[in-house]
């Protein structure tokens, strides 16, 4: 693999990295912000699997950038693995030699 295709790959990730922080941020905010009153009916031990489309109707403008931010990076990452043709296997293949 050439040096370029290998820096190209090691931003692929943490370009995935980065969405999977921004994700819990996005969650964090809704959930301590206009969505108070719901995050307030959990108990330690609930489980829940949030979806990101449950905020897209915020009117918390600051959610709403985090919102845009979270899907201009996932367009921008779609991207490069398309005009690329990064794989999954060479992800994973990256990721195991990779210490975090």
């Amino acid at each position: 693999m050439s040096d370029y295709r290998n820096k190209l790959l090691l931003s692929y990730l943490a370009l995935a990295k980065a969405q999977g922080a921004l994700t819990d941020r996005i969650i964090n905010v809704g959930m301590l912000g206009e969505f108070a009153e719901v995050n307030q009916t959990f108990v330690e031990g609930d489980t829940f699997r949030f979806d990101l489309e449950m905020f897209r109707h915020s009117k918390d403008q600051n959610l709403l950038l985090l919102l845009e931010l979270f899907h201009k990076l996932d367009e921008t990452m779609n991207s490069l693995a398309n005009i690329n043709g990064i794989t999954e296997e060479e992800l994973e293949d990256l990721e195991d030699d990779l210490e975090y």
